[in-house]
């Protein structure tokens, strides 16, 4: 299933955000995160859009299971237990901790955090590089919105 072309900003459309908390109701939060330093970098042609969801680890069981769910141009990583977290499709299981990235709240909407990837630089082969990231707010489970 493909996301909207219609998302801007780097954010997913609202059906496929909507159908995601229809599916699993003990979602808590969706973060929209992989911002860099600019738009134009969430705009690159082929950027995928990245959600943090916090829920638990029945929510990524389900997750893995609700195949019309599944986007190729969304990466969906669970965090199951406050910390831990593990992605809910693709070709490949990848996981890891907000701690390691060294997740920061800055505000009710505002983030950021520490991210290693390969140096993409031709004479830095084998290095690894960390680089800040932004993550921004999509929903969070309210008083309001649980009752």
């Amino acid at each position: 299933m493909p996301l909207s072309s219609a998302a801007s900003r780097g954010m997913p459309a609202a059906a496929f955000l909507q159908r995601l908390l229809r599916q699993c109701l003990d979602i808590r939060a969706i973060w929209s995160v992989g911002h860099g330093a600019g738009v134009a970098d969430d705009e690159a042609p082929g950027h995928r859009v990245e959600l943090l969801v916090f829920a638990d680890a029945a929510t990524l069981e389900r997750l893995r299971k609700f195949d019309d769910l599944h986007c190729d141009d969304v990466e969906l990583l669970v965090v199951v237990d406050g910390d831990g977290f593990e992605n809910a499709w693709g070709e490949q299981r990848l996981s890891g901790s907000l701690s390691r990235w060294a997740w920061r709240e800055v505000s009710a909407d505002h983030a950021f955090y520490d991210e290693s990837r390969w140096d993409g630089e031709p004479s830095a082969s084998g290095t690894v590089v960390r680089v800040r990231r932004e993550a921004h707010l999509i929903w969070r489970l309210t008083e309001h919105s649980a009752a």
